[in-house]
C-alpha cells in the first residue's frame, strides 16, 4: 500500500514538473497546411485523409497538450497568410518561394506543405503477353516548407510507378502512400518538429 501511495506521489510531482517547464517553455509555432491535390487524377477522400494522417504523425509530439511543446496554426490562419504572400508576390510565383513570406506572416517557426502532384491509374492490353491486361500506376508527392531555425526553404519529393500485370502493390492508392512517407522522410519533417527539446 507504501509503495502505491509513493508512486502516486511521485506521478503526480512529475506531472506538476512537466506543467511548470511547458509553462516557461515557449511552444515551437508550427503551420501545417492540408494536402494539396495537383494531380491529373483526384484521389478519394479516404485517400486523401489517409494521406493527411502521415503527414499529422510527423508532426505528432506526445503529451503536448501537458509539454505545451508545440502550437500548431490554424489552418485559416495558414491559407490567409498563403493567399497574402501570393498576392504580394510579382508575376508567376513557384510554391517553394512563398514558404518563407509565409512565415514571416504568420511568425511560424515550421511551415510544412504537403502537395500530391501526381497520382493517376489506368490499363492497357499487351499483345506481347497474349493479350493480358497491364496496370499503369504513378504517384508522386512533394513536401514544400521553412524552417526557421536553420533559416532553410525546403521541397523534397518522393514517387513510385507501377507497370506490369495486377497484383496489390499495382493500387495507385498504396504507391500514394508510399511516396508521402518517403518524401516525408526525405524532409526531415519529423526531426524539424522535435526541435523543441533543444529550446
Amino acid at each position: 500500500m507504501k509503495k502505491k501511495i509513493v508512486l502516486s506521489l511521485v506521478m503526480l510531482l512529475c506531472c506538476f514538473m512537466a506543467q511548470v517547464y511547458a509553462a516557461q517553455r515557449v511552444p515551437l509555432r508550427v503551420a501545417q497546411f492540408p494536402l494539396t491535390v495537383q494531380s491529373y487524377m483526384t484521389p478519394s477522400q479516404d485517400v486523401q485523409d489517409n494521406l493527411e494522417r502521415l503527414v499529422d504523425r510527423s508532426l505528432h509530439i506526445p503529451l503536448n497538450g501537458t509539454l505545451n511543446a508545440v502550437y500548431y496554426i490554424p489552418e485559416k490562419e495558414c491559407w490567409e497568410a498563403f493567399d497574402a504572400a501570393r498576392a504580394e508576390a510579382f508575376g508567376k510565383v513557384k510554391l517553394k518561394d512563398l514558404m518563407r513570406p509565409v512565415a514571416e506572416k504568420l511568425k511560424a517557426d515550421l511551415v510544412v506543405m504537403p502537395v500530391l502532384t501526381g497520382y493517376e491509374q489506368y490499363q492497357t492490353m499487351s499483345w506481347n503477353r497474349w493479350g493480358r491486361y497491364i496496370i499503369h500506376s504513378y504517384a508522386a508527392v512533394e513536401i514544400y516548407g521553412f524552417d526557421k531555425s536553420k533559416d532553410e526553404v525546403f521541397k523534397k519529393g518522393a514517387s513510385r510507378r507501377f507497370d506490369d500485370e495486377y497484383s496489390t502493390q499495382a493500387e495507385v492508392s498504396k504507391l500514394a502512400l508510399e511516396a508521402m512517407d518517403e518524401a516525408l522522410r526525405e524532409a526531415k519533417v519529423k526531426e524539424r518538429v522535435w526541435i523543441w527539446k533543444d529550446r
